[in-house]
């Protein structure tokens, strides 16, 4: 009887965690459907994935997050070369727009005050199911997010607490959450920064962490496309590249004043414009140097 009681609430802890276990993936191109029991039980998200057939305990996990036509699939099929060249679990979760809109994609739910249902979470816990049905022991995992995408990431590295990213790829942003605290004349949250939110400690912090922020020299349109419109975009700068040459110059001023230690870096990809293949053959080639 008692060993029975006992499973049972083995049984029910892991369900309430969101951890319940799970078999190993198959090999090679796939998918399955994760929920996050802990931050969107309601939402469900289509990952989709290449797992190489040399995966081992040691084996590096990429994150790759999909711009606004939310089109994991594709994102999948154009990074499983690279996921095989350089072996590592290439995971594209798809957020739907039915369950993620743009407030909730794009700038991770952050408005929410109640900060454990932030989208953010998914990855980490989906990171936390792929090393249990894996029995993975790398500690930390690569981010790296197109466009949309692009927003999710560098948002993600702003306000996570403690994310276990290795390091992250903000690739021609739309639009950015300016690391300041506004005045009365500048956008507000989440365009930019909430101390009750996001301390000055935590900044600091933030500053610390790798971000690489890249942006394609020839991605220049100011209008259509998908190019963010609001007032606050378009005060970020005329086009996508302007708007990120300012985020980093923003991000250097304020962490002079803060005297805190920047990792941030800024890496220009030539000849490139708004295109997910012409930024990811740099992107992975600075994750995994030969």
């Amino acid at each position: 009887m008692f060993t029975h009681f006992t499973g049972l609430m083995v049984l029910l802890f892991s369900l309430s965690s969101g951890s319940v276990a799970a078999d190993p993936l198959a090999g090679g191109s796939n998918s399955f459907s994760f929920t996050d029991t802990l931050s969107a039980p309601d939402k469900p998200v289509t990952v989709w994935y290449y797992k190489p057939a040399t995966l081992n305990a040691q084996t590096k996990v990429l994150f790759v997050m999909h711009g606004t036509k939310r089109n994991g699939e594709d994102y999948r099929n154009a990074w499983k070369a690279y996921a095989e060249k350089y072996q590592f679990l290439l995971v594209v979760p798809e957020f739907a727009e039915r369950y993620f809109p743009s407030a909730a994609y794009q700038f991770g739910n952050v408005t929410n005050s109640n900060h454990a249902q932030w989208s953010f979470w998914v990855i980490e816990h989906l990171f936390d199911e792929l090393r249990q049905r894996e029995s993975l022991s790398t500690p930390t995992y690569y981010l790296y997010g197109h466009s949309a995408g692009a927003q999710f990431v560098h948002r993600f590295m702003i306000f996570m607490p403690s994310p276990r990213v290795e390091v992250a790829f903000s690739a021609n942003a739309g639009s950015y959450t300016m690391p300041v605290y506004p005045t009365w004349s500048q956008a507000r949250f989440p365009m930019s920064l909430d101390k009750d939110v996001v301390s000055e400690t935590q900044l600091a912090t933030v500053f610390s962490r790798r971000l690489v922020v890249m942006l394609g020299e020839d991605d220049l349109q100011e209008s259509g496309g998908h190019v963010p419109n609001s007032p606050q975009a378009r005060a970020e700068g005329k086009n996508r590249f302007e708007r990120g040459q300012n985020f980093m110059k923003t991000a250097k001023d304020v962490a002079a004043t803060l005297n805190a230690p920047l990792k941030w870096e800024l890496l220009t990809v030539a000849g490139v414009g708004h295109s997910d293949k012409g930024m990811s053959k740099t992107a992975v080639e600075y994750m995994f140097p030969k």
